[in-house]
């Protein structure tokens, strides 16, 4: 018997692409605005390399995309003379904007009908914030990986999504886009898995499908019933 069903969120839920891209530009705006220097001595682009340089020589943040960027943020501030505290007012700006989301059209019928026959769980190697989303009613929980200290596939994370839920491995089922993160991740902890295929992408070959596989979350229902 199916008790609980967890969410990816990120091209599952919405296209994740034109809110990380505002975001994006959201923060440049900022740090141009409140640490010129910063912005005159770093394009955008350079920002990037040097987050993934930090996520190289940082393992222990490098799962937590919010933590990653207010401290790479924090080093180019204290070389400009501004303070290291500005980062976590810039990344918080961030955060907002790359929250303010456009959700598929099935998404909210899709979570109205099964929140009242499942508890849901989302379960994100993002940082949105639910809040912000307008979904945090539909959800008794959102894990992410500065929670849990890793990121999807690590079991850890489907174990914490499954305690919030109150559900055993065999209870649950995963609801996600990625065929790694999501579908591998959750078949290796023992739960059933749905791949949300908006796409008509190919499967990969070195993973195991999924047990079912949607176009979109109006297809869920029907799915959940045949597994």
């Amino acid at each position: 018997m199916i008790k609980a069903i967890l969410f990816d969120l990120d091209d599952t839920l919405w296209d994740a692409a034109p809110a990380l891209m505002r975001a994006e530009a959201a923060q440049y705006a900022w740090i141009e605005q409140h640490a010129p220097r910063v912005a005159a001595r770093y394009p955008n682009e350079e920002l990037r390399n040097l987050r993934r340089d930090l996520a190289e020589r940082r393992p222990d943040i490098a799962h937590d995309f919010t933590r990653l960027r207010i401290e790479a943020l924090a080093e180019r501030l204290v070389e400009c003379d501004y303070p290291a505290t500005l980062a976590e007012d810039c990344i918080a700006h961030f955060v907002t904007v790359r929250s303010q989301v456009t959700l598929y059209d099935d998404v909210l019928p899709a979570l109205e009908r099964l929140g009242r026959d499942y508890a849901l769980v989302a379960l994100t190697n993002g940082n949105a914030d639910l809040s912000v989303s307008g979904l945090e009613a539909h959800f008794c929980a959102c894990v992410s990986p500065a929670e849990v200290g890793a990121r999807k596939p690590d079991p850890a994370m489907f174990h914490a999504a499954l305690a919030h839920a109150g559900a055993d491995p065999a209870e649950a089922v995963h609801v996600g886009d990625q065929p790694l993160y999501d579908v591998e991740g959750a078949r290796r902890v023992g739960l059933r898995t749905v791949w949300v295929n908006r796409t008509s992408s190919v499967w990969p070959a070195e993973y195991a499908r999924a047990h079912a596989e949607v176009a979109t979350l109006a297809e869920l229902e029907p799915a959940l019933g045949r597994l």
